[in-house]
């Protein structure tokens, strides 16, 4: 039998534990309020960007299907979209440098090693991994593929300009021939409760993935100061009988030049953000549990110290009862 002092003492451990629990959680949902406050400060902006590019491409098309392109320069198709035989593969994953976050950091690995499946027929130098959380690069290590460890603190605090570079270099890579496919695996924030691993084409561009990628396209996105993008904006731009023109200046080469780079950097810091914050509310969730399991522990062991110290005081009872009757 457990000694009453036995239990106090892991009752007060207990409780020790979840106090340290409870601040955890506490900081965890304060950064969580500060990586959503960012990620509502790039949402319109990158919404604005994809709408532009699309309605350009859309713009580009019906020109060249209606005949009207016979007194304007066709546009070359950017390098950047041009997909071709996948012999080098890039993939950058995006978890956490820190546990406690429940299965976050897990799922993510378990994701990983299912995307390394699909490449099983490459040969593991020829696919780089770039690990963004240092728990992803113990991941990374096991894998025997290259490792780009350069942009591993990223999520310590994530900023446009590490993702403009990795974002620059990747497209670097593609271009030169060293990357044939880039890859992005990152946590979708949607609530508090719930983070899905989403798993997107980076290199070669499709527009097709911008639809599918993110859940607000197609909505209205609404602000403190009303609709975001224009109520006259809506998806009709996707129509085929639909031509919405445009004056561009200094020309429409250069337009979309700018255009997608500019693109693909903002899809890139989206996703950091958007995997910040899954963190963050991944931890707050895993917290909060940790601190309810941790008071129904309390109630159980406290309920254990009360049955055993009651029946301490009747064994003694009885024990001087006992005696008095001899």
């Amino acid at each position: 039998m457990v000694s009453l002092r036995e239990i106090r003492r892991r009752i007060n451990s207990v409780r020790t534990t979840q106090k340290i629990t409870e601040a955890m959680q506490r900081v965890s949902s304060a950064k969580l309020l500060r990586a959503q406050t960012a990620l509502g400060y790039i949402l319109p902006y990158e919404e604005r960007l994809h709408y532009m590019l699309l309605t350009f491409l859309h713009q580009e098309h019906y020109l060249y299907e209606h005949g009207h392109l016979r007194r304007m320069d066709i546009l070359r198709q950017t390098p950047l979209a041009i997909a071709r035989p996948i012999n080098y593969v890039s993939i950058v994953f995006i978890a956490s440098d820190r546990g406690l976050c429940g299965s976050y950091n897990a799922n993510m690995e378990r994701k990983l090693l299912e995307v390394l499946d699909d490449y099983a027929a490459l040969p593991r130098e020829n696919i780089t991994l770039y690990p963004v959380g240092k728990k992803m690069l113990k991941v990374a290590e096991k894998t025997g593929c290259k490792i780009c460890d350069q942009f591993i603190n990223l999520m310590a605090r994530p900023d446009y300009r590490t993702c403009e570079s990795l974002s620059r270099k990747l497209g670097i890579g593609y271009l030169r021939g060293r990357v044939d496919k880039a890859e992005l695996i990152f946590y979708r924030f949607k609530n508090m409760a719930v983070q899905i691993i989403q798993r997107n084409t980076f290199l070669p561009f499709q527009s097709e993935m911008i639809k599918s990628s993110n859940p607000s396209f197609g909505r209205r996105l609404k602000g403190k100061q009303g609709i975001i993008i224009p109520q006259e904006y809506p998806l009709k731009e996707l129509d085929p009988e639909y031509y919405e023109g445009y004056i561009i200046e200094p020309s429409r080469q250069e337009l979309m030049d700018r255009l997608l780079p500019k693109v693909l950097r903002f899809q890139l810091y989206r996703s950091v953000l958007d995997a910040n914050a899954s963190e963050h509310a991944a931890r707050t969730v895993a917290m909060k549990t940790a601190s309810e399991n941790a008071q129904d522990l309390i109630r159980d062991l406290t309920l254990q110290y009360n049955k055993s110290r009651q029946q301490a005081i009747t064994n003694e009872i009885l024990d001087m009862v006992g005696g008095t009757m001899k």
